[in-house]
């Protein structure tokens, strides 16, 4: 800002009515040598700051440190920084996904990178956009060898056109991050050509700093009246003493002035002269709002609101659109490959985007459901409640008297039948199984291989999977986090439900595709046709009328399981539990009788009323402080309430606590049921790699041996023992000392079983046993795990021979060399 002296020198004349004093001529300097004064500051920061530029552009020693000071002083003018971290937040709060080959969303996969640092990994890679690059580094792993924490290199000790590490900001030499050791730990992103985008910043943001000092200067000699008096006397003793009282004067001063003294206030005549200051910084904000959000209209506070709106919401999307692409980009091309080489499960086919359904409200989900349901197309109930966050307890029904009162369900027993016998749940008989689906190609090829081969099939993997997978998602769904030290019945109780589950899902297609050999007998199949169409209904029930079914009791029980921990651990203030149904026309007559009832915790066969009571319950269990003094319902009191109920709750299998019990599903409601009391059950060991269709181990991809060993003493625990996470999200133990391990093959140990290419599950023997196996050029390791423990490991050269069992997991897709 260029002040005129004129201007000044008339001010103060003004002020000091004409004086030629020396006070006038004091005053005039001082004005005259701070305007030099800012001149001059604001001459050399410009000086220094295009000193900084050509060094950091320099051909044959380009150094960033001097540039890099100016931009980071840059971004703590709030303005900016507020300008500069909003634009990164509408990127950084956008949720990300895996989508595998197929299209599909892998959750696993997905859950990788839904950390706190894959967020800080997306705001760095913006920051490259200021800076022009950002180099960054995992600064701390977990125990499975995953980044917990992501941090950058100081952008001083780069230089980006050599791709050089400098230890100190201005040595001579670097180590090139793009080569050995460090281009594995390293992530580099640079934008060549460029040196950021706060280098454009940095004039505007000097020529405003020096508006607000220049204002701040002016305010201290012109924005306060200046106080005058007018001494008759020339005694210098008089005038000291009113130089005093002028001085002590305040906005509530006073004095007792002698006689011969005036007192006048005198203001500045320029009332508006702070507005120069003012629009000029107004001017440097609206120009860095141009740059950061490409409209200058976020700096301004006038104007149409919806003019703006329009103007802000058009440019701020073309930016963020571009800064999207530029960072799903680097992911893609950089920041996976990247991941892979740090051990992660990525394959060369998985692809990141962003998740933008959950960008949707709920508002906006439901139009898009209603859209479906207008072209013809079902949705599944799970989904519509997952996408909605509501819970769907049925349809609406016209179940109303005549008089507006809830009707009482008819079928007193309807809800008690098994989901594969008949059609179940608290409303029954309002699903149906219908046929207007076609067959998928692999059911199409299995009903040919039923009917080229009868009577000789007995199992199929693809049936299995197809109902295997959706429980045990279930009943981790329902049950949450979960405790991992050795005491804890969490971890226990979910390997014996997955148990329960692997066995559970062998009956059912054991008896599924009994069923569908029945059919062959029948005499009306003359024909593949005849088969094809009567064996349509099969599959839709087993896969999606039971399995909807047979999901929400999974899920419904392990929730339950969850809540009986948490209610006992509140047992001493909270010593009774109640009941709690839901009343409506699809209320079952004993979720209806037991409703509100109260129990005593101690009292562990009141437990056997916790719900689930049958088939879709909808009834609820919830603590009761020790304050409550009303009626205890005690557990033959219970069974008398609703005699019928009870009896029917023992035969399908619901007189459980599924709080305490080790079952998601009870051998009254297996599906062996359907087969002839004379069938062969199957035993899963004599389940092979040519029933899952697999290749054999001589043409599969081998792994290599881990480089780099890991200490056994890092993952004792407090049992003394070393603690693994296994690839089922389960942790086993190992005694190191008795197996006498050593770190190397701890860690071959350890990698198998968080990172196995086949989980095999068996229950011939008295406890359940899983094999872990991962492929090596020299033979299959494989590590054999009871319960919490690891009970042996060995190499085995003739590696088909280990590949027997269950087939429960498989970490990544096998490929043939």
């Amino acid at each position: 800002m260029k002040f005129k002296i004129q201007a000044v020198t008339d001010f103060l004349q003004n002020a000091f009515g004409g004086s030629k004093d020396k006070d006038y001529e004091r005053a005039v300097t001082q004005m005259v040598d701070a305007i030099k004064r800012q001149r001059t500051l604001y001459n050399k920061e410009i000086k220094d700051w295009k000193l900084a530029k050509a060094v950091a552009m320099d051909p044959i020693l380009p150094r960033r440190k001097m540039l890099v000071d100016i931009m980071e002083e840059v971004l703590d003018d709030p303005f900016i920084y507020g300008r500069s971290e909003t634009r990164k937040l509408r990127v950084s709060n956008k949720s990300v996904a895996i989508i595998q080959k197929d299209g599909e969303i892998n959750e696993e996969k997905t859950k990788l990178i839904q950390k706190l640092w894959f967020k800080n990994l997306i705001k760095y890679a913006l920051d490259s956009i200021y800076f022009s690059y950002t180099l960054m580094y995992p600064k701390e792993l977990d125990e499975n060898g995953f980044i917990k924490k992501l941090s950058f290199v100081y952008r001083d000790h780069i230089v980006p056109e050599t791709t050089e590490l400098l230890i100190n900001p201005y040595d001579l030499q670097g180590e090139n991050f793009t080569e050995g050791n460090l281009k594995k730990w390293t992530l580099w992103v640079n934008h060549e050509h460029s040196i950021g985008l706060l280098n454009k910043a940095i004039p505007l943001w000097i020529f405003k700093k020096h508006s607000w000092q220049n204002w701040d200067e002016f305010e201290e000699m012109f924005g306060i009246p200046m106080r005058t008096a007018k001494v008759a006397s020339t005694d210098p003793r008089v005038k000291k003493e009113v130089d005093k009282w002028l001085k002590d004067l305040g906005s509530a001063g006073w004095a007792r002035f002698p006689e011969g003294v005036e007192i006048d206030i005198k203001e500045s005549n320029s009332r508006d002269s702070f507005n120069v200051f003012n629009e000029k910084r107004k001017a440097c904000n609206e120009e860095l709002a141009n740059l950061f959000d490409g409209n200058s209209e976020t700096a301004k506070d006038t104007g149409s609101r919806a003019k703006t709106g329009e103007i802000i919401n058009g440019t701020q999307k073309l930016i963020t659109m571009d800064d999207e692409t530029f960072v799903m980009f680097f992911i893609n091309d950089d920041v996976l490959p990247w991941l892979r080489g740090l051990g992660y499960p990525f394959d060369e086919t998985d692809t990141c985007t962003w998740n933008d359904n959950e960008k949707l409200t709920p508002k906006e989900r439901l139009e898009i459901f209603k859209g479906v349901k207008d072209l013809g197309y079902k949705v599944k109930k799970e989904q519509i409640e997952t996408e909605l966050d509501v819970e769907i307890v049925g349809e609406v029904s016209q179940g109303i008297s005549s008089n507006g009162a809830t009707a009482i369900p008819k079928n007193r027993n309807a809800n008690f039948n098994t989901p594969h016998n008949h059609f179940s749940g608290c409303e029954a008989g309002s699903e149906t199984p219908s046929n207007n689906r076609d067959l998928t190609l692999p059911e199409e090829n299995f009903l040919r291989q039923l009917y080229e081969n009868p009577g000789t099939i007995h199992w199929s993997y693809s049936e299995f999977k197809a109902s295997h997978a959706p429980l045990l998602e279930a009943i981790k769904q329902g049950f949450g986090k979960m405790n991992f030290d050795f005491d804890s019945t969490d971890h226990r109780r979910m390997r014996a439900w997955m148990n329960n589950i692997h066995r559970f899902g062998v009956d059912k297609t054991q008896a599924e595709v009994y069923e569908l050999n029945e059919m062959l007998k029948d005499p009306e199949v003359k024909s593949f046709n005849d088969f094809r169409n009567k064996a349509k209904s099969v599959f839709q029930n087993y896969k999606e009328l039971y399995l909807r079914t047979e999901w929400d009791h999974a899920n419904a029980t392990s929730n339950m399981a969850a809540r009986y921990l948490e209610m006992m651990d509140d047992i001493e203030i909270a010593p009774y539990w109640r009941l709690s149904a839901i009343i409506d026309d699809g209320t079952t007559v004993i979720c209806r009788s037991l409703n509100g009832k109260v129990f005593d915790k101690r009292d562990q066969n009141s437990w056997k009323f916790l719900p689930p009571l049958h088939w879709k319950c909808r009834t609820d269990a919830e603590d009761i402080l020790d304050d409550y003094d009303g009626e205890i319902t005690s557990f033959d009191g219970a069974k008398e309430i609703d005699p019928d109920g009870w009896r029917s709750m023992q035969k399908q299998g619901f007189d459980v606590n599924w709080g305490d019990s080790d079952q998601v599903f009870t051998r009254a409601q297996s599906y062996l049921k359907k087969l002839p009391q004379d069938a062969t059950l199957i035993d899963v060991n004599d389940l092979g790699i040519t029933d899952y269709g697999l290749a054999e181990w001589a043409k599969v991809k081998k792994n290599s041996y881990p480089e780099k060993a890991v200490t056994i003493k890092s993952h004792i625990d407090k049992t003394g023992m070393a603690r693994i996470i296994t690839s089922e999200k389960l942790p086993v133990w190992i005694d190191a000392q008795t197996s006498k391990l050593d770190d190397q093959l701890f860690t071959q140990i350890r990698e198998t079983l968080m990172k196995p290419d086949e989980v095999y599950w068996s229950d011939s023997g008295k406890i359940p046993q899983s094999a872990f196996i991962r492929f090596y050029k020299d033979g299959a390791f494989k590590v054999t795990t009871e319960s919490v423990k690891v009970t042996d490991f060995e190499l085995i050269a003739d590696a088909d021979t280990a590949r027997k069992g269950l087939l429960v997991n498989i970490q990544k897709k096998i490929k043939e060399k």
